[in-house]
């Protein structure tokens, strides 16, 4: 076959050249598979340059990876490479608005997008540790969203005891936190 491709090549045919390191065949599937991949990942995450860059992260990975490769379908290898990368991201800005919500300063960025949920079950395990009054304050403050006025007519309390208790929460969360974020930077380091 000659330097260009038509549209009616057979995508096994492609995928066999891609395998043998044909970087025209390889570039004709990026050309053609590349806009409609950016814009079904827009739609889970609403954000145009990260949606091209892991678009991109696909193909790079699909091209580095090609011997090991055992593709049937290659608009389905795509599909769900680029649906599962996207699913990851999403898992993983769950932790990090989870955590910024616990008010506890660490660079999720540091961690692998895999120990996300182990994070956000330690999170809540240690949520569950604090004393119920003080726990409820929390949730109340940082997963409802409100503020600690609002929070102190509900409970019938003082505004201040509010702040009291979200600040021995606060530092109660960061004390058993910390060792777990060193734990799990020493693995990666």
């Amino acid at each position: 076959m000659g330097s260009s491709f038509n549209l009616d090549v057979n995508e096994q045919s492609l995928l066999i050249k891609i395998k043998e390191g044909d970087e025209k065949a390889f570039e004709w599937v990026f050309k053609s598979y590349y806009p409609h991949l950016v814009l079904f990942a827009q739609k889970y995450l609403h954000d145009r340059d990260l949606s091209e860059s892991f678009v991109q992260d696909v193909f790079v990975n699909m091209w580095l990876k090609r011997d090991e490769l055992n593709i049937r379908s290659l608009k389905g290898f795509l599909v769900v490479a680029v649906r599962n990368k996207c699913n990851n991201e999403l898992k993983h800005q769950k932790v990090v608005r989870t955590y910024e919500k616990a008010g506890v300063d660490i660079q999720l960025e540091e961690l692998p997008h895999y120990q996300d949920e182990l994070y956000l079950n330690k999170i809540n395990e240690v949520i569950e540790q604090l004393p119920a009054q003080r726990k409820r304050i929390f949730r109340m403050s940082r997963m409802d969203g409100l503020k600690y006025r609002e929070i102190a007519d509900k409970l019938n309390i003082s505004p201040k005891t509010v702040e009291v208790q979200m600040g021995k929460a606060l530092k109660f969360l960061r004390e058993k936190l910390q060792p777990l974020k060193q734990q799990l930077l020493s693995i990666f380091l």
